[in-house]
């Protein structure tokens, strides 16, 4: 519609030039100045549907300001027509200087959009609040959800539709781990009735797992890495003692053999520690970095293998694995000369024994849901002389990703020739842990 009255203007300017060479000079230029006006307000009237871009049109929203100055003031009521108010249109267009005549333009055709066409201006300063109320900025507490509890979510939704299942792009290479930081403090006053010593314990377990499967093939790699301090009042040389140091590696590979749970699979441990352990009171130190360094090595075994899940609970599963090696080898390493071999049945004089037998390495995982796991790993060696079983269990209750309750049983069996025997408990070896602390898994 704009573009129509605009072509008829064109017409009309054309046909009105011709007739303006007839008029006088002085009658001239109020004639256009009156022409102008009327065709700049009739535009807005005449298309209403256009939004103007020019700038002598006011803005959808109108805020009384413009984007130049006119230097004008609106009145109280927008049909007042006091001409007092506006003394700069008061202005002879004749004593205005060249490039000014646009500028007073403008103002006048403002002027009159204001004063006879308020209706047009939709929007006004009135048509929104005074004040925008400010929202107040909440920062993050990360410290409000780590003793939070998780809830679990079960939908009880078996079925998916196949028309908006998400496939992955498949990955052969799968990687996970788990972090484990916990404290444990007892305090005893010296003139507690039962008596006792007050100690403090700390542990860290941190565990690595590497998995390549493709087709028949497999290839597992665990890491971990134990480390648990205590202090202890009755030594006088150190403020604390090493309970456990442990850095152990297993790997197995397999090809996979019949019904999907069985494959022909070498595998192969290795145990050291990290620091020094000394005898209480002692500088005599009883273990050392690789020493001793064990290694186990089953040839051509069978791996049993199955990962049960359940629907009615999507957190919920059983993981069962055992590697039955009936030809392995374990080598058993001293390098440091200030500790006594014959702790690990190795004969004096010598720093390594070798020994050929039979290995069972067995780990079994169930899965209660997302907070409780219980996981239990089981070792048996024998060279038909003498019996080296460890079994390893733990219960761990999260409270959410971060936090978590450990109960930690480790037993171990060993007769080996050299060893000396308990008068209680022979040669079974305990350790029993409870704590609480910092736990995260990826």
């Amino acid at each position: 519609m704009a573009q129509n009255y605009y072509f008829f203007l064109y017409i009309c300017t054309v046909k009105i030039n011709t007739l303006l060479k007839m008029v006088p000079q002085i009658l001239l230029k109020n004639i256009k100045m009156l022409f102008l006006t009327v065709c700049l307000v009739a535009v807005p009237v005449f298309a209403q549907d256009t939004i103007p871009v020019n700038p002598l049109f006011l803005p959808v929203v109108f805020d009384g300001k413009f984007s130049d100055d006119i230097s004008i003031s609106l009145p109280e009521s927008p049909i007042q027509k006091d001409t007092n108010l506006f003394p700069i249109l008061q202005t002879p267009i004749k004593s205005l200087k060249k490039g000014e005549t646009i500028n007073y333009l403008q103002r006048k055709a403002y002027r009159n959009l204001i004063l006879h066409y308020p209706n047009l201006v939709k929007y006004g300063l009135k048509d929104f609040p005074d004040s925008v109320e400010k929202v107040e900025e909440i920062k993050p507490n990360i410290f409000q959800s780590l003793f939070s509890v998780e809830p679990e979510i079960n939908t009880g939704k078996t079925a998916v539709d196949q028309s908006t299942r998400f496939i992955p792009k498949r990955q052969y290479w799968t990687k996970n781990g788990s972090h484990l930081l916990q404290f444990q403090q007892n305090y005893i006053s010296k003139n507690w009735y039962n008596g006792g010593i007050g100690n403090l314990n700390m542990q860290s377990v941190q565990t690595l797992t590497f998995n390549y499967k493709k087709d028949k093939i497999q290839f597992n790699n665990f890491i971990e890495w134990r480390l648990r301090f205590y202090t202890n009042a009755n030594d006088t040389l150190r403020n604390f003692r090493i309970g456990e140091d442990l850095i152990r590696t297993y790997s197995d590979f397999g090809v996979r053999a019949f019904n999907n749970k069985w494959s022909y699979s070498t595998n192969v441990e290795m145990k050291t520690q990290l620091f020094r352990n000394y005898k209480e009171n002692s500088n005599v130190y009883i273990s050392s970095l690789f020493s001793p360094l064990q290694f186990n090595v089953g040839i051509l075994g069978m791996k049993y293998q199955l990962e049960k899940k359940y629907k009615q609970n999507k957190y919920k599963k059983t993981v069962i694995s055992a590697d039955l090696s009936p030809l392995s080898i374990q080598y058993t390493l001293v390098t440091d000369r200030n500790i006594d071999p014959k702790r690990y049945g190795i004969e004096e004089g010598k720093k390594s024994l070798l020994d050929l037998g039979s290995t069972i390495n067995a780990k079994f995982v169930l899965q209660f849901n997302r907070h409780i796991i219980f996981s239990s790993r089981f070792k048996y060696f024998t060279n038909y002389d003498k019996v080296i079983v460890e079994s390893e269990n733990e219960l761990n209750m999260a409270l959410n990703r971060f936090f978590s309750t450990r109960i930690y049983l480790y037993g171990r069996f060993d007769d080996t020739n050299g060893l000396v025997r308990d008068p209680d408990l022979g040669f079974v070896q305990l350790t029993e842990l409870l704590s609480f602390g910092f736990n995260y898994t990826w």
